[in-house]
């Protein structure tokens, strides 16, 4: 009998024994106001091809807060200022900790990085380590040179392409993700033509690839996680991939960080090493642990779109002044600055 099948027969069955456990165990609290779930997919057909388009139109019909149910999942939209003000702020901590999708979770080492572990005190150590190591303002005046290497290699890279067009979002994703890359683990990840090559940074940018490509895949057993244990879809087995061959890359590192480490920190890897040796350390890291705060793919890509449309923006609005744009250069920028 084939695999969808069972999935199929399981899922109605239990479905049947949940509406019969709520109607036993008697009504739920009030939920806000949201279109009419369909049987046991409930909402999912509504999202239609652009979700967030969707979600924009019923928002316009049901109010700023509405109740979904997506498969055996309850969901609620905010869809005001006022509203998500109080989720993230005013109930912040009562809705700090993500939800958590199949891939997510595989990825992130059973919920131990930075991402996707729940909000508490390791969440907590995890903030702190990173905005003293990674976000202060020491910190970022001691990786100042890498910022400037990495933007002067991109530079170098567009001004070498002047007569032909270029994939600036590209261009951006190396810059971008290289800078971040050599802050944490103290190496490049991605490949140009502006530096040696490495063929690790091709294993890593095939990674990225094929996880980005699971991230967008539709999975069941997210909205009935019943199913998980199924992988009709064989979803999680290609993720257990996925994580093997992040997993040799990272440990790979690790291994060259604890043999070639200094008295002095000069990345995040670095400093996570010697926080694990810390005996005064409440909240002991792992091997495992250090290598879920490593996952570096887990804030690539959404910035991408983000800084591509801000260049776009830049451009158009910078057309004008073309006509004569060195003395408004000269005006507007001191001769040091790095332009």
């Amino acid at each position: 009998m084939s695999p969808w099948v069972i999935g199929f027969a399981t899922l109605l069955a239990l479905i049947i024994v949940y509406k019969l456990f709520k109607h036993v165990t008697g009504p739920s609290l009030p939920l806000p106001p949201g279109p009419k779930p369909w049987p046991i997919v409930g909402n999912i057909p509504h999202m239609g091809p652009v979700p967030h388009r969707a979600l924009a139109g019923l928002a316009r019909n049901h109010g700023p807060l509405m109740y979904l149910r997506m498969g055996l999942v309850d969901v609620v939209v905010a869809s005001s200022a006022t509203v998500a003000e109080q989720f993230l702020k005013v109930h912040d901590e009562n809705f700090s900790s993500r939800p958590i999708s199949s891939v997510g979770k595989y990825m992130s080492y059973n919920c131990q990085d930075f991402a996707f572990a729940p909000y508490g005190p390791r969440w907590r150590f995890f903030r702190k380590t990173c905005s003293v190591h990674m976000f202060s303002g020491k910190a970022l005046h001691d990786f100042r040179h890498v910022r400037q290497e990495e933007v002067g290699k991109m530079i170098h890279s567009l001004a070498s392409s002047s007569s032909k067009a270029v994939n600036l979002g590209q261009m951006l994703n190396v810059c971008t993700t290289n800078s971040l890359a050599r802050v944490m683990i103290g190496r490049r990840v991605f490949n140009d033509n502006n530096g040696t090559y490495d063929p690790m940074a091709d294993e890593f940018k095939s990674m990225v690839l094929d996880l980005m490509e699971m991230l967008g895949v539709f999975n069941l057993a997210d909205f009935f996680p019943l199913l998980e244990g199924l992988d009709l879809q064989g979803v999680k087995a290609k993720v257990k991939k996925l994580l093997n061959r992040f997993d040799a890359f990272l440990t790979q590192i690790v291994e060259e960080h604890k043999i070639f480490k200094t008295e002095k920190h000069q990345d995040l890897l670095s400093t996570l090493l010697s926080l694990k040796e810390a005996p005064e350390d409440e909240h002991k890291l792992t091997d495992k642990g250090i290598k879920a705060l490593l996952m570096l793919e887990n804030g690539l890509d959404p910035k991408m779109l983000n800084m591509d449309e801000a260049a776009r923006f830049t451009l158009q609005k910078a057309i004008p002044l073309c006509a004569h744009p060195r003395p408004r250069l000269s005006t507007h920028v001191y001769s040091s600055s790095l332009l």
